[in-house]
C-alpha cells in the first residue's frame, strides 16, 4: 500500500473513531496541542504560554488551531489523546484501524484505544474538525508538578500557580526545570504531559528517540539563543575554557545574525545551548523510558530526568 492508498484508507475509517470517541475528555486535554505548537516559537517561560491573550481568548484559541490544521502542521495534534470505546467493534474493524493508523494503543479489557487529534485532524475535513475545535480548554483538573534543579518548587493546580514561579534572573547558565502535567479526571491509560526546561540539545537528540512519545522542541530558527548548560563534571578548569568557548560563539553568532538567518548562524553555537522540549504520551510509554534511562550508563541529564519521573511516577 503507497501512502495515498493509505491516506484514503485512513479517510474511510477515520468514522468510526470520530462516532466512537469520548467526548467530555477533549476539554481536558486540547491545550496540549496549544502548547505543543506554542513551544517551538517562544522565548518565555513553558508556563506562561497559559497566559498568553491566544489562549486566553477562545475565539483566537480556535481560529490558531484551526489554522495549523488548515496549513498541514498535524504533529502538534498529537499531545491531545482520543480515547475511543472499541466495546462494538467488530474483529475486522479493530484489525484495519491498527493496520491503518499508527500510535494506537489497545486496551481489550476496558474496551478503549488510545488514538490522538492528529488522526482527525489528518481525516476530517475542515468543518467536521472545526466541530470539535468547538470547546474550551478546561484547566480545572490540571495537576501539575515543578522541579528546579530537580526539587519540587511547586505541586497543585495550574490556577494556584504564582507567576513569580516563572521568573528568570539573566544568566548564562541554565538552570533544569521539569514539569509534570497530569489530568485529575479518571481516564484510560494515564496520559501524562512533561516538559523539560533547560536542558541541552544534547539531551534533547537523544530524548526524542523514544519515538512513541510525541514532542515538540524550542526552534533556534525562530527564538533567540540565550542560555547553555554546564556540565556538572566540569571543574572550575573546564568551566571557564566553556564559557571562554560560548562567549566567543556568542560573538560571531550575533555578528552572522545580521545579515543571514539565524538557521544558518546557529552553526556556530555549542551544542550545549539551551533548549525546551514538551512530551506526551501513555504512562506505559513513560515507563518504558524511565526503564531505559533511569540506569548507570546514560547520560547524566536523561539519567536525571529519568530518575525524576521514576520518583515522581511510579
Amino acid at each position: 500500500m503507497n501512502l495515498q492508498e493509505l491516506r484514503a484508507k485512513q479517510k474511510e475509517l477515520i468514522s468510526l473513531i470520530y462516532k466512537n470517541m469520548e467526548l467530555e475528555f477533549l476539554p481536558y486535554f486540547i491545550f496540549y496541542s496549544y502548547i505543543g505548537a506554542r513551544i517551538c516559537y517562544a522565548s518565555s517561560h513553558p508556563l506562561a504560554l497559559f497566559y498568553e491573550e491566544k489562549f486566553q481568548n477562545i475565539e483566537k484559541f480556535r481560529k490558531f488551531l484551526l489554522n495549523l490544521k488548515n496549513h498541514g502542521h498535524y504533529s502538534i495534534f498529537a499531545h491531545t489523546p482520543i480515547f475511543v470505546n472499541i466495546k462494538d467493534f467488530s474483529i475486522e474493524e479493530k484489525y484495519l484501524l491498527a493496520q491503518n493508523f499508527y500510535k494506537v494503543f489497545w486496551d481489550e479489557n476496558n474496551e478503549y484505544a488510545l488514538f490522538n487529534l492528529r488522526h482527525l485532524a489528518e481525516n476530517l475535513e475542515e468543518e467536521e474538525f472545526a466541530k470539535l475545535l468547538n470547546v474550551e480548554p478546561d484547566l480545572s483538573k490540571i495537576s501539575i508538578r515543578f522541579f528546579k534543579n530537580f526539587q519540587k518548587i511547586y505541586e497543585g493546580s495550574f490556577e494556584d500557580l504564582s507567576q513569580e514561579l516563572l521568573k528568570d534572573e539573566y544568566n548564562i547558565w541554565a538552570i533544569p526545570e521539569v514539569i509534570v502535567i497530569e489530568i485529575k479526571k479518571e481516564h484510560p491509560f494515564r496520559w501524562i504531559g512533561v516538559i523539560v526546561n533547560g536542558f541541552s540539545r544534547i539531551f534533547s537528540h537523544q530524548f526524542v528517540r523514544h519515538t512513541w512519545l510525541n514532542f515538540n522542541q524550542r526552534s533556534h530558527r525562530y527564538t533567540q539563543i540565550d542560555k547553555f548548560v554546564l556540565p556538572e563534571n566540569f571543574d572550575e578548569s573546564k568551566k571557564e575554557i566553556y564559557e571562554r568557548i560560548i562567549n566567543e560563539s556568542m560573538k560571531y553568532y550575533k555578528e552572522f545574525c545580521k545579515d543571514i538567518k539565524k538557521e544558518s548562524a546557529r552553526f556556530i553555537v555549542p551544542q550545549g545551548v539551551s533548549t525546551t522540549v514538551l512530551a506526551t504520551g501513555p504512562f506505559l510509554v513513560w515507563n518504558d523510558f524511565i526503564n531505559k534511562r533511569a540506569i548507570p550508563q546514560a547520560q547524566s541529564e536523561i539519567r536525571s530526568l529519568a530518575k525524576l519521573l521514576k520518583e515522581t511516577l511510579i
